[in-house]
């Protein structure tokens, strides 16, 4: 199992409108970026580019990478605003619809909530969640359910015009009460298009949160006597343009420490 992930950020510019077949071709540009880079997991955010499995499929077999991307899923009647997860071969692993729908989803998008269960997906780095937006740094069952899973590192794909601060407040709450890795993607600034009026996005902060580095138990306690604040481990975080990043992300760390951290504080899941 390996220790460490490399992990691709994509906080594109989209095109103003969600459903615009452009922003697709957007994705191949930006991911053009990763090219001869040896890369796990590339990650889009939440609506982004909205459709296009098959390509989505191929730039997964292209850089031999599992890709996540926002999509919007259709099922019968029902639209659901979908994460959506491939394999390093193109397969389709897994999908994980949003729970919490705000007012443009329901109103201009006419969405369906999901179910509101969280499922692991094995990959061969170990198990990862997934979460649409609020549906994690904003509620707390979805990393609940997740952490009873085993679950190492959570993406969490956003489209994020206000809130930016708190979400990496409520992302760091979650990573602290299950030990764990979060990686968040936002779409960079921008002006949407809804319904014929432009709304501008404020966009930006994607960011990496893990726990830091620790080489055995010693280093473990010295660690937790000294903890003041669980700000050290935000250690990647964006600006508000449009970025292609790469991360390291620890998740030996998570494996080696996480039941004597909840040991320590007591925690009981």
């Amino acid at each position: 199992m390996k220790e460490s992930i490399r992990v691709a950020l994509i906080q594109p510019k989209p095109y103003p409108s969600f459903e615009d077949p452009k922003n697709l071709g957007h994705a191949y540009q930006l991911v053009e970026r990763l090219r001869g880079e040896k890369i796990d997991v590339i990650c889009f955010p939440e609506c982004f580019p909205f459709q296009g499995e098959e390509a989505l499929a191929d730039i997964a077999r292209q850089h031999q990478a599992y890709v996540i991307a926002g999509l919007a899923e259709l099922e019968g009647n029902h639209l659901y605003n979908t994460a959506t997860l491939f394999d390093r071969q193109g397969n389709l692993l897994g999908r994980q619809r949003k729970r919490n729908l705000g007012v443009l989803e329901r109103q201009n998008l006419n969405m369906t909530e999901g179910d509101g269960i969280h499922r692991a997906f094995s990959t061969d780095f170990g198990k990862i969640g997934l979460a649409v937006c609020i549906d994690f740094w904003g509620n707390p069952e979805g990393a609940r359910q997740l952490a009873a899973q085993g679950v190492e590192i959570v993406f969490n794909i956003c489209v994020f015009p206000v809130l930016r601060g708190h979400w990496i407040t409520g992302s760091l709450a979650r990573a602290f009460d299950h030990f764990l890795c979060v990686v968040g993607v936002n779409t960079a600034d921008y002006n949407a298009l809804f319904g014929g009026r432009r709304v501008h996005h404020h966009g930006g902060d994607s960011f990496v949160i893990q726990p830091p580095r620790m080489l055995d138990k010693e280093d473990f306690r010295r660690w937790i006597r000294s903890l003041d604040n669980v700000e050290h481990w935000v250690t990647e975080r964006l600006g508000e343009l449009e970025q292609v990043h790469t991360a390291e992300v620890n998740l030996g760390v998570v494996r080696r420490f996480r039941d004597e951290f909840k040991n320590r504080f007591g925690f009981r899941r």
